[in-house]
């Protein structure tokens, strides 16, 4: 079976190479070389399948023609013939349905077997369904009456909890005083606060109570002692932002930038 092929370039001697590549029994080649010429053919000859230049007449011509394409005869496959110099934009050939791409220059081989590929997936897929008539839509339906009013309830007032207030840094917390419905006040203890983050005051406090063990991991970074004592000097700023024992790979690339921006000042 003979598949009729729509080969859309501007250029003379590519719709010679298209001609070509495409010459035998397999496909009947219409060539076009602009795009009221390939929507002519379309109407006239409806291919199955368009090969089209994505820089016809102008940058982005082969998308529009694309997109008409598809809205036309929305079956047809269309490849796009882009270029190394002007990559396939995916998401513009995406929006107006393009089905695959390649660049040009192409191997021939290359193009004959992308080409049979989509001619067999557009064989293989199954026909649209056939447009139905819109249903009548339904009548509404009659209001529900509305529910008899309920009898108003007497609101009860309302059990206030008050939230015991967060001490204060340094001072013991106060017991929290619970008013009870219908009894005495009590006295509830409050529950301990939950321990705080440690501040990166102790972090960098931790830190430098572990110069030693600092001064190791830098020296098996490969520097010599005189930057190993400038690091540890200023490096308190980036102890503070990422322990090193949670995230080493950050700190290390952390302590190497702060070394390269002292030796460029």
């Amino acid at each position: 079976m003979t598949t009729t092929l729509l080969a859309i370039d501007d250029s003379k001697t590519m719709r010679k190479v298209l001609e070509i590549t495409f010459s035998g029994d397999t496909y009947k080649v219409l060539l076009a070389e602009n795009a009221q010429q390939a929507l002519e053919k379309l109407r006239s000859e409806k291919p199955t399948l368009a090969l089209i230049d994505a820089n016809l007449g102008a940058a982005g011509g082969g998308y529009e023609l694309c997109q008409q394409i598809k809205r036309e005869a929305p079956s047809v496959g269309v490849l796009i013939l882009s270029s190394k110099q002007q990559p396939y934009d995916k998401a513009r050939g995406t929006s107006v349905g393009a089905d695959e791409f390649m660049d040009k220059p192409f191997d021939t081989q290359q193009l004959l077997d992308k080409t049979a590929a989509l001619a067999r997936r557009l064989a293989e897929a199954p026909p649209a369904a056939a447009a139905r008539p819109a249903p009548a839509p339904a009548p509404a339906p009659a209001p529900a009456p509305a529910p008899a009013p309920a009898a108003a309830a007497t609101p009860k007032p309302p059990v206030v909890t008050p939230r015991p207030a967060a001490p204060s840094m340094g001072a013991s917390p106060r017991p929290h005083v619970q008013t009870l419905v219908g009894g005495p006040a009590a006295q509830i203890p409050s529950p301990a606060p939950a321990p705080a983050a440690a501040p990166a005051v102790a972090v960098a406090a931790a830190a430098t109570a572990g110069n030693g063990q600092f001064a190791e991991r830098l020296s098996g970074l490969g520097l010599s002692k005189e930057q190993v004592d400038g690091v540890l000097a200023l490096s308190r700023e980036v102890v503070e932002q990422v322990v090193w024992e949670v995230v080493p790979t950050l700190a290390e690339t952390l302590i190497k930038e702060e070394i390269r921006r002292l030796t460029a000042e």
